[in-house]
């Protein structure tokens, strides 16, 4: 259990401190001349960067699973080169020429006014794109060695040369033009990278040349594995613009949006925390089974202990009244999310742990069907709670998405007692576990 956990609560705290990114950032933006004007420029720029990034998400998830030796890693390599030129192009394509005005007036609702500053805060966020794919590669190799230290590690400076990089630019009164905020996160992830890369390089030479049956010859082989990951990660992207649509139809729009913004902000401290539990099934199912599953089964009980406490009065006040400054009636529409959500994260370690197993046998596909009835059945459940139900403000996103984990979660079992019989039935030698 100790590797285990000397293994996974780095992975957990990288992904904690790699969400100061943005806090640092919106800190400097906030002290400029217009920051209403300037914040805008650079939310929205980054909201849809991040879209964008999503076919490169899954790039860690593949070295993980096939880089084990140097010429499977080369193959991943050309795969991740031609998805970060195509990301590439449609970013530069939205970031210098016309059919920027259009993505960010028609599809984001930017105001002709803030059209230019964004479009020119996204050209500088375009080389996140490179950055990110090769980190993602390196970061792959890093866990597959259970070197996972190094990833606190490096999202730790990237944090700390942020916070000194935003320091002298606010001394320096440099804080009027969203394309610092930009530079900040571009200086961030760059230092990341670098080190990374250091510590990857070292791994990857150590890997053998090929890996037998294993190897990986051509990147087109690639394919059957990483396009439902893709599809899986498109699918999601488009729930949360769903849910925010929904929540300005509800009878009280502004505090629906409000407290669900709170509340999303404290649950994404235990989803990222858990977010990579994927990377302990690919490492130590095989040879690690029983202990897995009580990692697993250990924050399935603490994380919605820990929402639920924060939810009460005398455990949550001094988070919700005293940090985050809420009162009246936003303070107790909050805490009823919150009780919401703690189903949410009590399936969510569950839903990693299946994502993990797909990974594992190297059959994705029940990752993006889980995720597409789980996404589908979220939609539904907007327009239906919307319609009937407008009354319940902020928990009708609440109770949609404590309702969809069980859902998807259910749908993964269906599918993995399908593989298991139809393994059973061709390869009756072999035991599906």
């Amino acid at each position: 259990m100790n590797k285990i956990v000397l293994f996974y609560v780095p992975l957990g705290i990288s992904s904690l401190i790699a969400a100061l990114t943005h806090v640092i950032v919106n800190a400097v933006l906030a002290r400029s001349e217009y920051p209403s004007f300037t914040l805008s420029s650079y939310a929205v720029a980054v909201s849809l960067c991040l879209l964008l990034e999503t076919p490169l998400t899954a790039v860690r998830q593949m070295t993980t699973k096939f880089g084990y030796d140097r010429k499977s890693v080369h193959s991943i390599g050309i795969l991740c080169a031609f998805v970060a030129a195509a990301v590439l192009i449609v970013g530069w394509s939205i970031g210098l020429t016309p059919v920027g005005n259009l993505v960010f007036q028609y599809v984001f609702g930017v105001s002709p006014a803030l059209i230019e500053p964004t479009k020119n805060v996204f050209q500088v966020l375009t080389l996140l794109y490179i950055l990110v794919a090769v980190r993602n590669i390196y970061q792959g190799l890093i866990i597959n060695k259970h070197r996972t230290a190094w990833m606190t590690f490096s999202s730790s400076i990237r944090i700390v040369v942020m916070l000194l990089a935003s320091w002298f630019l606010i001394r320096a009164g440099w804080t009027n033009d969203g394309r610092i905020g930009a530079a900040i996160f571009i200086a961030g992830i760059f230092i990341e990278l670098v080190i990374t890369f250091l510590e990857g390089r070292v791994l990857k030479r150590k890997l053998p040349t090929d890996n037998g049956e294993q190897t990986i010859q051509d990147a087109k082989h690639l394919l059957p594995f990483y396009l439902p990951l893709l599809y899986s990660a498109l699918v999601l992207v488009i729930l949360n613009p769903s849910i925010q649509a929904a929540l300005n139809n509800t009878s009280d729009p502004l505090l629906a949006v409000a407290s669900f913004s709170v509340a999303l902000q404290i649950l994404n401290l235990f989803v990222w925390f858990c977010s990579s539990l994927h990377q302990i099934v690919i490492q130590f199912y095989t040879s690690r089974r029983r202990e897995v599953l009580i990692f697993l089964s250990f924050l399935s009980a603490l994380s919605p202990l820990l929402l639920l406490l924060l939810s009460f009065g005398f455990a949550g006040d001094p988070v919700l009244r005293n940090v985050l400054g809420l009162e009246g009636e936003l303070l107790l529409e909050t805490r009823g999310l919150l009780r919401i959500l703690a189903v949410y994260v009590a399936f969510y370690p569950w839903v990693e742990y299946f994502i993990g197993r797909s990974i594992l046998i190297g059959n994705t596909k029940p990752i993006f069907i889980g995720r597409l009835f789980s996404v589908g059945f979220a939609i539904l459940a907007l327009i239906l709670c919307i319609c009937f139900f407008p009354g319940l403000d902020g928990k009708v996103a609440g109770i949609v998405m404590a309702v969809s984990s069980p859902i998807e979660l259910s749908i993964y079992l269906l599918l993995y007692r399908k593989i298991s019989m139809n393994t059973m039935k061709n390869h009756p030698e072999k035991k599906f576990t």
